[in-house]
C-alpha cells in the first residue's frame, strides 16, 4: 500500500478496532442477559458453553459433543441464539461503518490527505473509498482542470437497481426491531459519562434488553412464501425509511464539496443518482409477475411518492406564513392563483377569506388539492387494473370553468407539473430574497423520484419471444414457421415486419398461456406509459441474449403495441440485452455490432437526445459456468469491446453490472470494483444492480446509505478521469488471458465434468433445504425437469456452498491457474506482484479472493462431507474433497505470495478481525446444522429425539426438524453476512 494511503488508512483501522472490541462487551454481555431470562438455566448454560468453546483451539470434539446430546428443542434455542447473536454483530458493525464515514466526513476539511495524495501520482493509485470533498481536494491537488471535471458532471448518470433475490433471509419485521436496537445503541453510546446520569445509562441498557427480548420471541421464519406484492413492499421500505430522505443530502454535498474545490464547476442535475427496480417487473423464471402485478407494482410506488409530497406540502403550507402585508410575492405567482381559482371555485370559496393576505398557503392549497385527486385516481387504476379504460378513472369529471380547455385535468397527469408548481413558489420567494430549505429539498426530491420512484425494468428470458412468434407464425401459415428459420431468415424476417405499420397480431385468437402473456405485457408496457409517462419504464432486458434476433424479437412485439413507431423511426422501449455465459459474453461485441450496423436500428437510437445503447453484463451464470477469474476477465474484455464497438458508431454506452452479494457474482467492495472497470468505459455513467441482503446492509441506516452512494459515486468520477492505459499492457492482457483459460479448465473439470460434482453438492450441502424457506416469489430452479447443474439458478448455487464454508464459486480454479503460469520462473511471480500492486482489475480480482478464502473453513466443511455424503458415493466425495483441499492450499499460498500479506486480510485489519470473529463463531451453527439435516434427511418418518442416548424413545415431526434446519441456515447467512 503507498505510504499516503497508509498514513489515512491505519488511523481509522485503529479507532475501528477499538470501537469493534468495546461493542463487543456491550452485545455479548445483552446476548448472555436474553438467553438467561428467555432460556431454562441449563439450556442457557449450554449455550453460553458453546459460545465459549468457540473462542478456544481444538474444541471441535467438545462441540459437537455438545450437539449431539441436545434434542431438538434445545438444538434449536441454540441455533436461534446463534443468530441473534450474530445479527447483533451486524448492527454493531452498521454503526461502526457509519461512525468512520462520519470522521472521514469531519477530517475532509484538513488538507493535508489532499497534499500528500499528490506524491502518489496518478489516481490508480488511490482505491480507498473517498468522499466528494476528499475526491475535488485531490483533483484540484493533482491539477485536473475544471473544463476536464465539469462536462463529466454535466453526464453524471449514477443508477442503482433494487431486484428481489432469494436471498435476502431476515424477515420484515426482525428487520424493524434491527432499527428499534440499533436506535437504543446509539442513544447508548451517545451518553457523555460526564453530563449523563447513572440512571440514564442503566434506563436504556433496560429498554436495550427488553427489546431484544421481544425480538427473541418473535418467529425469525417467514411464514408464508411471499408474494410479489410483498416483495415489492420490503424493497421500498428503504425509500420510505432513509433514501426519500438522504438523497438531497447527496446533492448538497457534492454541491459543498465542489464549491470548497472547484467554485467555478457548475454541480450536476439533483437526479445524477436515481434508482431502478426490477421488484415486480422482473418475470424471468417468475411465473407470479404478471402483468396485472407489474401495473399494481407501479400504482404502489407513485402512492408512496404521493402521500410523501402530501405530508411535505402540508409542513410547507404551516411554515411559509408569509404575508403581502409584510412581502413582495410574484406576478407569475399571482397570475397561477388566479388560473387555480378557476380551476377550483369550492378551494377558493372555502380559504379565500382565511388566507387573503397570505399567497404562498393559499397556492399550496390548491397543490394538496391537485396532489389528492392524482392520489385518489391512482387509487382506482391499482383497484380497476391495467386493462380498465381511462375513461373510467377520470377524476376531472367535475364541472369546469368554461375558461379551461377539455385538456386541462385537475389532477397532476405529470410529476413535472407538480414541480412547475413548487417552481413558482421557490422563485417568489428568492425573487424577496428569502430561501426555504425544506423547499429546496423537496423540489430535489421531485426531481430525483418523480411520481414513479423508481423506474421498472421489464426482464424476460430469450425464448419467450422466439416461442411466442413461432406460435403467431404457424396461426398465420406463413410459408415458414419461425421457430424452423436460421438466424440469417429470422434477422431478415424481423427487419422486414419491423419497418411496416401492418398490425402483425391478429385480436381474435386464442394463445396458449405463456404466449398470451408475452403480448399483454407489451399492451401493459404501452398503458403504463400514456398513465405514468415513460420515466416509470422505458428499459427491456433480454436474459440469455445470443443473437441479434433476440432484440429484434422484442422491437417486433413493441411496435405491435405501438411502443414503436417504424414510420418515424421512434421508440419509447430501450431494448437491453443481457450476455451472461462466457460464450455470449465473447460474442456479445459482434451481436451488437450486427445490429447497430443496421440503418433501421441505428435510426431509433438516434432519436434519442443522446444515442444510447445499454448493455447488461451478468455475472451469475458466467461464473456458474466457468468460475470466478474467467467470468471476471471476461466481463473486463466485452466491455472493452463494446465501448470501442459504440465509439465507431458514435454511440453512447452504458454498462448495466448484474451484481449480486456475492464475490461470485460480482459482489464485494463497490468502490474498489467500479475502478476496476476498463478505463474509457464508463464516461460518468454505471448501472448496477443491488440485490438481497446488499440492500439492508447498505440502506438501512442514514448515513450508511449516503456513504454507499457517496462513495460509488466518487468512484464513477475517478474511473471516468483515469487514462493510465494499464488496461491496454498488451502482455498483461495475454497473461490474463492464459490464467482466465486455465482457470476456467480446472473450474469446468470439477464442476461440469466430474460425474458425481452434483450429487456431492445436492447432499454435502443444505440446497434442498434451502429450496424450502419462504424467502422469494421466485422458484430455485429456472423450469421444472432434470436436477442437474444447468437447471439451478446461480444464486442458491452460490447459497448451498456458502452455508457449508466451501465458499467455492468464490475462488477455486484461481491457484491452479496461477501455479501453471508461474512455472519455474521466479520472475513471473514478480510480474504478478506488479500487476496488483498498479492494475486496479488485478488488484480487485486478487482482494476478492483473499476475502473469500478468509472466510473458507475446510475443517468444517469436512464434517458435512463426512457426516451427510451418501456411503455409496464415500469414495468419489472424498476425491472432490481432497480436489477442493489441495485447490485451497494451493489458492491461498499464492495469494499471500502476491500480496505480500503473512496472514489473508492483513491489509485490512477491522476486516480481518471481522472475519475471525465470525469464522470462530459460527462453528457450533456448522455442526448443528449437519446434526439437524443428518436427523431430517433420515428415512424414518418419526426420527429421534436424542442421537446420543439410545433408551429415549421419544420423537419428533420431520416438520419441526425441517424447521430447526432452516433456522440454522438463517443463522450461517447472518454470522458470514451472505447468502448468494
Amino acid at each position: 500500500m503507498p505510504a499516503s494511503q497508509t498514513e489515512t488508512v491505519q488511523p481509522v483501522g485503529r479507532r475501528t478496532l477499538r470501537q469493534l472490541n468495546e461493542r463487543l462487551e456491550l452485545v455479548e454481555e445483552l446476548w448472555g442477559n436474553v438467553l438467561r431470562s428467555e432460556c431454562p438455566p441449563e439450556q442457557a448454560a449450554r449455550v453460553l458453553q458453546l459460545k465459549q468453546l468457540c473462542r478456544e483451539d481444538e474444541t471441535s470434539d467438545q462441540i459437537i459433543d455438545l450437539i449431539v446430546a441436545m434434542d431438538l428443542s434445545e438444538a434449536i434455542a441454540a441455533a436461534r441464539a446463534f443468530s441473534l447473536y450474530f445479527q447483533l454483530v451486524n448492527i454493531l458493525e452498521q454503526h461502526i461503518e457509519e461512525d468512520r464515514y462520519l470522521a472521514t466526513m469531519s477530517q475532509d476539511n484538513i488538507a493535508e490527505a489532499a497534499i500528500s495524495d499528490t506524491l502518489n501520482g496518478h489516481l490508480a493509485n488511490h482505491d480507498q473509498p473517498a468522499t466528494f470533498q476528499r475526491l475535488f481536494q485531490r483533483l484540484r491537488a493533482l491539477n485536473v482542470p475544471p473544463g476536464l471535471l465539469e462536462p463529466l458532471l454535466r453526464e453524471l448518470d449514477v443508477r442503482l437497481v433494487f431486484t428481489a433475490h432469494p436471498t435476502e433471509i431476515v424477515r420484515h419485521t426482525v428487520r424493524h426491531k434491527h432499527r428499534r436496537v440499533a436506535h437504543l445503541i446509539q442513544r447508548l453510546e451517545g451518553l457523555n459519562d460526564e453530563n449523563d446520569s447513572f440512571d440514564d445509562r442503566q434506563g436504556l441498557r433496560q429498554q436495550l434488553l427488553e427489546e431484544i427480548r421481544v425480538w427473541w420471541r418473535t418467529d425469525e421464519l417467514h411464514q408464508f412464501k411471499p408474494s410479489v406484492l410483498d416483495e415489492v413492499d420490503y424493497a421500498l421500505h428503504f425509500f420510505q425509511q432513509v433514501l426519500f430522505q438522504a438523497m438531497p443530502l447527496l446533492h448538497e454535498r457534492i454541491r459543498k464539496a465542489l464549491k470548497d474545490s472547484y467554485p467555478d464547476v457548475t454541480p450536476p442535475e439533483d437526479g445524477f443518482c436515481t434508482f431502478g427496480s426490477w421488484v415486480g417487473s422482473d418475470r424471468d423464471g417468475n411465473p407470479s409477475v404478471t402483468p396485472e402485478i407489474t401495473w399494481r407494482t407501479a400504482c404502489y410506488q407513485r402512492q408512496l411518492m404521493l402521500e410523501r409530497y402530501l405530508s411535505s406540502v402540508r409542513n410547507l403550507r404551516n411554515q411559509l406564513s408569509i404575508s403581502m402585508q409584510w412581502s413582495q410575492v410574484s406576478p407569475a405567482l399571482l397570475e397561477s392563483l388566479e388560473m387555480d381559482r378557476l380551476r377550483f371555485p369550492e378551494i377558493y370559496e372555502k380559504l379565500a377569506a382565511r388566507y387573503r393576505l397570505e399567497p404562498y398557503r393559499l397556492k399550496l392549497c390548491y397543490v394538496l388539492q391537485r396532489l389528492e385527486l392524482t392520489h385518489e385516481r391512482n387509487a382506482q387504476l391499482s383497484e380497476l387494473g391495467w386493462e380498465s379504460p381511462l375513461s373510467a378513472t377520470e377524476p376531472e369529471e367535475q364541472t369546469l370553468s368554461s375558461s379551461l380547455t377539455p385538456q386541462q385535468e385537475l389532477h397532476y397527469s405529470t410529476y413535472q407539473d407538480f414541480r412547475s408548481d413548487l417552481e413558482l413558489v421557490r422563485t417568489s420567494l428568492e425573487a424577496t430574497g428569502l430561501s426555504c430549505e425544506p423547499l429546496n429539498r423537496l423540489l430535489s426530491q421531485v426531481q430525483i423520484f418523480g411520481f414513479c420512484l423508481a423506474s421498472l425494468d421489464i426482464r424476460q428470458e430469450s425464448t419467450r419471444h422466439s416461442e411466442a412468434l413461432a406460435e403467431l407464425t404457424r396461426y398465420l401459415q406463413l410459408p415458414q414457421d419461425y421457430e424452423a428459420m436460421e438466424e440469417p431468415q429470422r434477422v431478415e424476417w424481423l427487419l422486414e415486419q419491423l419497418q411496416t405499420r401492418r398490425p402483425l397480431i391478429p385480436t381474435g385468437p386464442l394463445w396458449s398461456d405463456a404466449t398470451a402473456e408475452t403480448f399483454a405485457v407489451f399492451q401493459m408496457l404501452r398503458r403504463l406509459q400514456e398513465e405514468f409517462g415513460q420515466r416509470i419504464c422505458r428499459t427491456y432486458v433480454i436474459s440469455m441474449s445470443h443473437t441479434e434476433s433476440d432484440l429484434l424479437e422484442v422491437l417486433l412485439l413493441a411496435k405491435e403495441a405501438g411502443l414503436v413507431d417504424p414510420v418515424e423511426g421512434t421508440t419509447r422501449l430501450q431494448v437491453i440485452p443481457l450476455f451472461e455465459t462466457v460464450e455470449d459474453l465473447r460474442c456479445a461485441p459482434e451481436v451488437m455490432g450486427a445490429v447497430m450496423a443496421r440503418p433501421f436500428y441505428k435510426r431509433l437510437l438516434a432519436n434519442e437526445e443522446v444515442p444510447l445503447q445499454e448493455v447488461m453484463l451478468g455475472y451469475s451464470d458466467s461464473n456458474k459456468d466457468s468460475g470466478f477469474l474467467s467470468s471476471n476477465w471476461e466481463i473486463h474484455r466485452a466491455q472493452i469491446a463494446l465501448q470501442s464497438l459504440c465509439s465507431e458508431h458514435n454511440i453512447s454506452l452504458r454498462i448495466f453490472h448484474g451484481r449480486g452479494g456475492s464475490v461470485s457474482r460480482g459482489g464485494g467492495p463497490a468502490y474498489q470494483a467500479i475502478l476496476a472497470q476498463p478505463s474509457g468505459t464508463l464516461k460518468g455513467r454505471i448501472k448496477i444492480t443491488e440485490q438481497g441482503e446488499v440492500l439492508a446492509s447498505k440502506y438501512a441506516l442514514p448515513e450508511l446509505a449516503l456513504y454507499n452512494l457517496e462513495t460509488v459515486t466518487t468512484a464513477v468520477l475517478q474511473n471516468s478521469l483515469l487514462s493510465s492505459g494499464v488496461d491496454d499492457t498488451p502482455s498483461w492482457n495475454e497473461l490474463m488471458e492464459r490464467l482466465a483459460s486455465r482457470s476456467r479448465q480446472h473450474y469446468r473439470a470439477l464442476v461440469h465434468e466430474h460425474p458425481d460434482l452434483v450429487a456431492f453438492f445436492e447432499q454435502v450441502t443444505p440446497i434442498e433445504e434451502i429450496s424450502k424457506l419462504q424467502i422469494s416469489s421466485r422458484p430455485a430452479r429456472r423450469r421444472t425437469g432434470a436436477r442437474d447443474l444447468s437447471s439451478l439458478r446461480a444464486i442458491p448455487w452460490v447459497f448451498g456452498w456458502t452455508q457449508s464454508r466451501f465458499l467455492l464459486p468464490s475462488w477455486f480454479g484461481v491457484g491452479a491457474a496461477i501455479r501453471e503460469e508461474l512455472g519455474d520462473d521466479g520472475e513471473q511471480l514478480d510480474t504478478l506482484r506488479t500487476l496488483y500492486q498498479r492494475w486496479p482489475f488485478f488488484r480487485m480480482l486478487i482482494s476478492k479472493v483473499e476475502m473469500t478464502l478468509a472466510k473458507v473453513d475446510l475443517s468444517l466443511a469436512k464434517y458435512y462431507v463426512d457426516s451427510l455424503g451418501s456411503t455409496d458415493r464415500a469414495d468419489a466425495f472424498q476425491e472432490i474433497f481432497a480436489t477442493i483441499a489441495a485447490e485451497y492450499s494451493l489458492t491461498k499460498e499464492l495469494v499471500l505470495k502476491i500480496t505480500g500479506h503473512e496472514r489473508l486480510l492483513d491489509g485490512d485489519p477491522p476486516l480481518q478481525l471481522s472475519v475471525e470473529l465470525r469464522n470462530r463463531t459460527i462453528v457450533p451453527l456448522g455442526f448443528l446444522q449437519v446434526a439437524l439435516l443428518r436427523r431430517l434427511r433420515n428415512q424414518n418418518r418419526q426420527p429421534p429425539m436424542n442421537e446420543s442416548d439410545l433408551s429415549d424413545t421419544r420423537t419428533y415431526s420431520r416438520g419441526e426438524l425441517l424447521r430447526g434446519a432452516l433456522l440454522t441456515i438463517n443463522g450461517i447467512a447472518a454470522g458470514l453476512r451472505n447468502t448468494g
